[in-house]
Parts: C-alpha cells; sequence; structure tokens
C-alpha cells in the first residue's frame, strides 16, 4: 500500500509476518521506516509508545514475555560488543513448560559469511544465564497442550520458525503448530490427532520416522504431511520455504487432505508385505487383503506434451528392500493385465481384480500423484509465451534456470545440465584451435552448422528449414574424428549414442528423428552397401526431414495414431556421399570432404589440443545454448538478415544452407563479444566457396536429374561404350543444329546400366522429355525427319548453346561446331577418335 509517512505515488510499503520474530512487521521500500504494530501507531498518531499501547487496547504494563525478551536482547547486545562477535541476532524463540512459563530462550545468530548458529539463556534469580538450565522442551508447548485438550490437529514440525508461520496461517482453525527437535520424552503428545511436516531431506526423514516410532500407537490420526512440489525444492527445505515459494493456506489444507491418515482402516495402507485393505470377517475380527507385495514410495501425475495425454510415473519398493521406477500413460490402470504388464518384473505382483485396481488407482492419485510433471518426446527446445527452453531427460533448462518437473523421454539423453559455462580464458584458449583442425572452408561449415542447430526452435516458428551435415571422404581422412570430437563434444552427445545408418532400419530412422529437435548423428553411411529398398527408403526420409515433414505412427495408447515430425537436424558420416549424387538431397545439403593428403601438421596439432580438452568444448555448447536460451525469433531473423546480405553467388535451398552456417558463426560471435574477445571474420567466402565446389560442382546451380541424364550419356560415348552404329542411330547434326533421338539414347543407358550391373533408377522417358521441354534443353519434339540404316526416323531438336554450356563435349565436340555439314547426308556427331571416316 502507499506509504503514510512520505509521499509517494506508487504503493511501496508491505506487511507481512516474520516468522523468526513471530509478529507481523510492515517496511517501507521508499523511506526505510520499519516496526511492528506498535512502532506502526506511534508514528502515524505522532503519540508515545505507552500510548500506543492503550490505543491498541494493550496493557501499558509489559508482559512477563515482553520483559524477558527484551532483557535477553539486551544481554545478547553487549556479548556481540564486548566480543567483537561478526554475527546478527535473526531470531529469538521463547520455550514454555506445561504450566506456561517460560522456561528459557533459543536465540539463532548469523555472521558475515553466513553461518548460522545457537545459543540457549535463561533468567535466573533475576539475571540472564549464558546456558538453557533444563531438559530440552518442545517448542510451544503449552498451547500444544490446550489444544489436544480441545480436540485440535498438533502440527509437528521440525523449526521453531515453521512452527510460529503455521501457527499465524492456521490461527483461525483448529490447528497448534509444535516442534519436538531433540525432545526425548514425548508422551504428553499421545492420544492426539498427529499431522507430521518435517523437512525434505535425509535428515528430515529420520525425524519424521522418529516421532512415528513413539507416537503412532496412541494416536488417534498419524499423517505425514505431503506438500506438493516440496521434494523438487531440495533437501533441507521446511514448510516455510514452501510457503514463501508462493503456497497459501488453502493450498496447506489441501496438503493435510491429500495426505494419508496412517491410522485409516476404511483407506488402503501399505506395510512390509505390500499393499492391503482391512476388512472385517463374519465374526467381526479385522482382516488385512494384499493387493500387491509391493509399496508405493512416491508417483508423479504427467502430461505428456506432445500426444496431449495424461500418464503416470511411480516409485516402486519390491519385497526386496530395491526401488524400481515405472512411467506409462494412465490407461494401465483400465485393467489388471494392463497394470501387470506395467509392472513388468518378476519382483511386483497384483493380486486384486478390476474394483481393486480402481481403488489402488484413486489411492495412488489421491495420496501420492502429488507431484506434476510435463514430459516432452525427446530432447528439444521449445519456444512457449515467447521463452525459448530446452526440455532433456534431467529437466528444462531456461534462461532464469533448471526446472526439474518438466523433462523428456526417449530420444537422445545428452548430459548437460551439470555442465558448467565457459570462462573468458578458457574460450580465449579455445580459439587458438577451434577452426583449425581443417581447412577453414570445411571447419566453419560443420562448426557453423552445429551451432546454428540450437536455434531450431526460432527456426521452426519462422518456417526455416535447416539442411544436413555430411562429413564424407576415404576411410581414415578424420571424419570419425571430427564427429566424436568436435560435434559430439559441442553438443554434449553420448559418444556411444552415435548410431550406424547401416544398421539402422528405415523405420527407426524416422523414430528416431521424431524424438525431439536436438541434433542426431548417424556415422557409417555407405549406401553402396544397402540394399535398393533401403537406398529409396533413406532418401526419402532425408528429403522429408528437410522440409520437417509429419508421418503417421500407432500411439502407445492403442487408440489412435499420432502424426509426428521428423525435425531433428540431421549430421551424418560416411565413405559415400548421396545415391546417384541426387540433386534434392545435395540441395538439401553442406557436404564435406575429408581426405588424408589435405591434412597438415597444423590441422593435426589442433586436433589432438582438442581431442585432451574436451571440457572446453563441453562448456562453449553449453554457454551456447544459454546464448540460444536468450535469443529472441526476431533477434535470430535480424542475424540471418545480416549475414544473408554477405553472401553473394548462392541462390535457393544454397543459399539457405549458407546462411544456417553463417549465421551459426555470428551466435558464436555473439559468445565472443560477452566477453569482449575478439569476432571471427572472413568466413562467408569460405562457407559460399565450400558450397559451391561440393554441392554446385562450380556452376550457379547444381545439375537436374535431366541434365545428369544427358552427362551420364555424354559419359558413356567419351567412354566409347557404344559403338559407331548404335551412335548413328541416337545423335545428329545438321546445319547447326543438333538433333538426340531421345528414346534410343535411354535404351544405350539402359544398357550400358545393365552391362556394368547398375541399377541406379531412372525417370521415365515421358517424363524425361517434359523436364527437358521446360528447362529449354529439348526445343522441339520430332523436330527432324532422318533415314538411318535406310529406315526413316523422328529426332528430338536440342538446344545447341545451352548442350555446349553443359559441356558435352563427346557428343557434340567444340572444334566442329562451326564446320558446315553436307545437306543431303546425315552426319553422326562423335569425338575424333571415333570419327573413322575423318
Amino acid at each position: 500500500m502507499k506509504c503514510p509517512f512520505h509521499n509517494e505515488k506508487t504503493p511501496s510499503l508491505s506487511i507481512r509476518f516474520f516468522p523468526d520474530a513471530n509478529k507481523y512487521k510492515f517496511k517501507c521500500f521508499g523511506c526505510g521506516e520499519v516496526g511492528d504494530a506498535i512502532d506502526f501507531i506511534e508514528k502515524l498518531k505522532n503519540i508515545t509508545y505507552n500510548q500506543a499501547r492503550e490505543y491498541l487496547r494493550l496493557t501499558v504494563e509489559k508482559s512477563v514475555q515482553e520483559q524477558q525478551t527484551e532483557k535477553i536482547k539486551r544481554y545478547i547486545d553487549w556479548q556481540i560488543k564486548k566480543f567483537d562477535l561478526k554475527e546478527n541476532l535473526i531470531g529469538l524463540f521463547p520455550f514454555t513448560n506445561d504450566k506456561g512459563e517460560i522456561a528459557y530462550f533459543k536465540a539463532k545468530f548469523k555472521n558475515d559469511k553466513g553461518e548460522k548458529r545457537l545459543s540457549y539463556y535463561h533468567i535466573e534469580d533475576g539475571k540472564v544465564i549464558n546456558k538453557r538450565g533444563c531438559e530440552e522442551l518442545p517448542y510451544n508447548l503449552y498451547n500444544a497442550i490446550q489444544g489436544i485438550k480441545n480436540g485440535k490437529v498438533i502440527i509437528i514440525c521440525e523449526g521453531e520458525k515453521d512452527v510460529n508461520n503455521l501457527n499465524s496461517v492456521l490461527k483461525k482453525n483448529d490447528y497448534v503448530a509444535t516442534s519436538v527437535k531433540n525432545v526425548k520424552n514425548l508422551s504428553m503428545y499421545e492420544n492426539a490427532y498427529l499431522y507430521i511436516c518435517g523437512d525434505t531431506g535425509e535428515a528430515g526423514e529420520k525425524y519424521k520416522w522418529s516421532i512415528y516410532k513413539k507416537l503412532f500407537s496412541s494416536a488417534k490420526s498419524f499423517k505425514f504431511i505431503n506438500l506438493p512440489g516440496i521434494k523438487s525444492m531440495g533437501d533441507n527445505k521446511d514448510v516455510t520455504d514452501w510457503l514463501d515459494a508462493g503456497h497459501d493456506k488453502r493450498d496447506l489444507l489441501n496438503a493435510f487432505n491429500r495426505s494419508l491418515d496412517l491410522k485409516n482402516k476404511y483407506e488402503l495402507q501399505q506395510d512390509s508385505l505390500g499393499i492391503y485393505k482391512t476388512v472385517l470377517t463374519r465374526d467381526n475380527n479385522e482382516k488385512k487383503i494384499y493387493m500387491t507385495n509391493f509399496n508405493i514410495v512416491d508417483a508423479t501425475a504427467i502430461h505428456y506434451v506432445n500426444e496431449d495425454v495424461e500418464g503416470i510415473k511411480l516409485s516402486i519398493k519390491t519385497s526386496f528392500g530395491s526401488i524400481i521406477e515405472k512411467m506409462d500413460y494412465v490407461s494401465v490402470f483400465d485393467d489388471p493385465k494392463s497394470f501387470r504388464n506395467f509392472l513388468g518384473s518378476m519382483d511386483l505382483i497384483f493380486k486384486g481384480k478390476v474394483d481393486d485396481l480402481m481403488t489402488l488407482k484413486a489411492w495412488i492419485n489421491k495420496y501420492f500423484a502429488l507431484e506434476k510433471s510435463k514430459v516432452y518426446s525427446g530432447t528439444r527446445f521449445v519456444l512457449e509465451n515467447d521463452d525459448i527452453k530446452l526440455v532433456t531427460k534431467d529437466g528444462m533448462i531456461t534462461s532464469k534456470g533448471v526446472d526439474p518437473k518438466i523433462k523428456s523421454d526417449g530420444g537422445t539423453a545428452i548430459k548437460i545440465i551439470n555442465i558448467k559455462p565457459i570462462e573468458k580464458e578458457e574460450l580465449k584458449e579455445l580459439q587458438k584451435y577451434l577452426f583449425e583442425f581443417a581447412p577453414k572452408k570445411i571447419s566453419y561449415s560443420i562448426i557453423g552448422t552445429v551451432i546454428n542447430n540450437f536455434a531450431i526452435a526460432q527456426a521452426m516458428e519462422l518456417n526455416i528449414s535447416f539442411h544436413h551435415l555430411l562429413l564424407a571422404g576415404e576411410s581414415g581422412g578424420g571424419k570419425s574424428t571430427v564427429m566424436e570430437n568436435v560435434i559430439a563434444a559441442i553438443l554434449n552427445y553420448p559418444k556411444d549414442d552415435i548410431k550406424s545408418i547401416g544398421l539402422t532400419t528405415p523405420f527407426a530412422m524416422e523414430k528416431a528423428l521424431s524424438e525431439g529437435n536436438y541434433s542426431i548423428l548417424f556415422e557409417e553411411f555407405k549406401p553402396s552397401e544397402m540394399n535398393e529398398y533401403k537406398k529409396k527408403m533413406i532418401s526419402e526420409i532425408l528429403r522429408n526431414s528437410y522440409d520437417r515433414h509429419t508421418i503417421d505412427k500407432g500411439n502407445r495408447n492403442l487408440k489412435s495414431n499420432t502424426v509426428f515430425a521428423l525435425t531433428r537436424p540431421l549430421i551424418l558420416a560416411g565413405e559415400q556421399t548421396f545415391v546417384n549424387n541426387e540433386k534434392a538431397l545435395n540441395e538439401r545439403s553442406c557436404i564435406i570432404y575429408f581426405s588424408k593428403g589435405q591434412r597438415t601438421k597444423e590441422h593435426t596439432i589442433a586436433m589432438n589440443w582438442i581431442i585432451e580438452r574436451q571440457d572446453i568444448l563441453n562448456k562453449l555448447g553449453r554457454s551456447l545454448i544459454d546464448v540460444a536460451l536468450k535469443m529472441s525469433v526476431e533477434e535470430y531473423k535480424n542475424l540471418r538478415d545480416i549475414e544473408a546480405n554477405k553472401i553473394e553467388g548462392l541462390k535457393d535451398r544454397p543459399l539457405n544452407t549458407a546462411i544456417n552456417i553463417c549465421t551459426g558463426v555470428a551466435i558464436l560471435n555473439k559468445l565472443l563479444s560477452k566477453f569482449s574477445l575478439e569476432y571471427i571474420q572472413g568466413y562467408e567466402t569460405l562457407v559460399v566457396e565450400n558450397i559451391k565446389n561440393e554441392i554446385l560442382d562450380n556452376e550457379e546451380e547444381s545439375s537436374s536429374e535431366v541434365e545428369e541424364i544427358l552427362k551420364l550419356y555424354d559419359q558413356i560415348v567419351g567412354d566409347d561404350r557404344v559403338s559407331d552404329e548404335y551412335l548413328k542411330c541416337a545423335v545428329y547434326r545438321h546445319e547447326g543444329n543438333i538433333y538426340i533421338r531421345t528414346s534410343e539414347m535411354y535404351n544405350q543407358i539402359f544398357s550400358y546400366m545393365k552391362d556394368i550391373g547398375d541399377k541406379k533408377p531412372m525417370m521415365e522417358l515421358k517424363d524425361f522429355k517434359k523436364q527437358a521441354k521446360m528447362a529449354g534443353y529439348l526445343l522441339k519434339p520430332s523436330g527432324k525427319v532422318v533415314k538411318v540404316n535406310k529406315k526413316t526416323t523422328k529426332f528430338d531438336l536440342y538446344d545447341i548453346k545451352k548442350i555446349k554450356k553443359l559441356g558435352l563435349e563427346a557428343i557434340a565436340p567444340p572444334d566442329i561446331f562451326e564446320d558446315e555439314w553436307e545437306k543431303d547426308e546425315q552426319k553422326v556427331v562423335f569425338p575424333d577418335k571415333f570419327n573413322k571416316s575423318k
């Protein structure tokens, strides 16, 4: 609210409960005024201390507790000054006996290093003595005893501030909080309704079970209070921390309701023999009927985000004491058979029927499934509310930290949560070697691709395709070394999870590409060793994954099919390139060629350094992910636009590939700028050079399938694979024009492929003619009637300029383009060495 002690337009005064002082206080963050209710009234009304007490209907004379508290505080202030103690008093708690008389005070201190200590004080004959003076007593004992007499619920906490907090939150309800830490005799709590609210962690568990041993048998009701979400906050967290995290009274009462009363015989219970229900026999005796031979330790309600279905994760304790975790859809509770399949272990037995299973499901849901978690399919970057996040198997990484309640299931289990960001000196040293393990046009293309893949969430929002990265070349050229020690290291990708594409079925590859959107690595890419079916399927998968097409697959709940997308950026390594030098795949990829001959001494030195300092590359990857998480969609788009303006000589998909790579290097520059380190420059030219060399064969664009077929025929002719007689049937040159009998050219190509055992598929003749015409190669079908072997045959007219530009010198040698041909005699065009008449 607005502070009454100074003029302000924006409210800056707040009032909240301070459990260490066991009172409400106000504080103005504008003018700095602070105090309790008496201080507030004293200043607001401009009256004296006694007048303020009267105004608040308090006795003018201070109570015994107030007097003793002030006396203890004065003594503590004297101690701190006399002994020059570098600490402050943070809490003073009065302990009363069963008659309500103050027995002693517990003081809590904190020094300038954040370390805490305890000290005890009591007053004897009017003097303060720095000792407890009696056995340890429960905190708030007198009020707890009165509460038991009045049938109230006694909440046993671990710390004094927790007691004060709960008593403040629940002051108008039938609850009394107390603490029995280090108290030996608990007989005063017998015959009570008991709720135990301990801290998280091992120490908190010991505290709770020590109370159980002493009071369970005599209690009227006994609950271990399960506070939803407190376990994920970490060890040594208490109810005060839970309330401070944003929970309120309603959440607290709901937690009480969802905590199992271990004395309730109308609910399922569990012991060392399993989960059981209590029934009455004919002679009115109680009997335990066991449904299982295991216990439920914990449960988590799951939302499978990508499939939008509910799931359950159970932590189960077997009869042998081991813990087994099981996770699946909630449909496992539909029938006993499904549930038994879900358990899937010799150690786990469910003996009940359908009704028992429904009861068990409701029991688990109410008393155990308090934690809620999201599960995404595979490791993935997600965009939610304009924030980029990385969901991993160990939790979700955000720009603000890690949320352990949101995880991924399936896909590559990268280990990155505990990787520390890179430091300036480490990054400075890494700069010397990062791009020196291979020629720069190779290293820039590899590193840029890997880094840009971290921005997949932004790219998907902008509908930008990511290219495939193919490392190809001879055995021993260094492909696997780069894959394992550079690419996998930056991605923090487990090396044993790099899959062999030769051993992976097409279906398994589709499934793997759909599990998240984190980069996936494949090696041993050798199309020549694949059967025709697998070659065709791999090519189709690679084309589809570039555009992130969707595929139908069966759902685990067996009720519907799920449409899933091939969203993971793909990195391949192998000795060969794509089947048939397929244009569609070439233009969707960045191809890198490795060879032993290109490796220099400097490359070896750099790679050895990288291999020895994998931890630094792991840190680099972690820091680059942080950069990607903080980069908005608009910022990523602007970065791409800047890089696009620097790239010349490319268009369409090859241009997109170049932009992807250069944007990745630009993201690395963002990290370098954070440490005021020198930018990487001049990479755009080398990236374009690699694409032109390896993808476009130094042309403006890669060859179409029509061009590849024409080049193949030119190669067959040039290699003297076609006899003069057959060549005359296919090619005719007349009056400066070139004619090709396309159907005969196809026949000769097929004959050649049959002779060499090549089963490479080709487009149909009809499609070839149509595409050749649209591309401008075929000017006029059936454009010339020629006599061949005394038979009249129709030839197709082709564009001599385009044929010449394509470099088909075996079909149309450049040295005879300008010769004048006899008009009445058929001339067959072929190289000089085959021209026997000449």
